[in-house]
């Protein structure tokens, strides 16, 4: 059944307008684009401005999709692992890690989103800033109970030109009750 009309909305904003909210550690703000409306989120969407190495916010429970949006990258650290975060490339992690980043390079913006493991699942695919086009990634899972979900998609654009990236960033949760 198609959804009517006076439910579908469609909306353009640039999301650099959004408040900037200053991390605990000082090393940079988020912009929130997105969140789930339950009292424990299942899900959220922000964008972060990394201006020097430091720790990587931990949240524990919840799978993560980062993607550079500007910068030459970050590397994640942490209980023996690597993660290479690289310009237009989704990258998929588990939350509960304690990583260190290092910025390749200077300053990065990384779009984050962020999935409550069992209640929520994020399909993100990118476009340009890196490699033409890159895989469709999976983060989160919806319990086998969960359910009719619902879903939502928006496409997030950073850059101009050669540099410019393109997300579509699908997320499905169930109803609330």
């Amino acid at each position: 059944m198609a959804p009517s009309p006076e439910r579908v909305r469609i909306a353009q904003a640039d999301w650099s307008g959004l408040p900037p909210e200053p991390w605990k550690n000082g090393a940079g703000v988020t912009r929130t684009l997105a969140v789930d409306t339950q009292p424990v989120p299942r899900w959220r969407v922000s964008i972060a401005d990394i201006d020097r190495d430091g720790p990587y916010s931990r949240f524990p429970g919840h799978d993560r999709v980062s993607v550079v949006l500007s910068g030459q990258g970050v590397t994640l650290q942490g209980d023996g692992k690597e993660i290479r975060l690289l310009p237009g490339v989704p990258t998929a992690f588990a939350g509960d890690v304690a990583f260190q980043s290092r910025l390749q390079d200077g300053p990065v913006r990384v779009l984050n989103l962020f999935v409550l493991r069992g209640a929520a699942q994020a399909a993100v695919s990118g476009f340009g800033g890196g490699p033409s086009a890159s895989p469709v990634l999976v983060a989160g899972s919806l319990a086998r109970d969960a359910g009719r979900a619902q879903a939502f998609g928006f496409t997030v654009e950073a850059g101009d030109g050669p540099d410019a990236v393109q997300l579509d960033l699908r997320v499905a949760a169930p109803h609330a009750a």
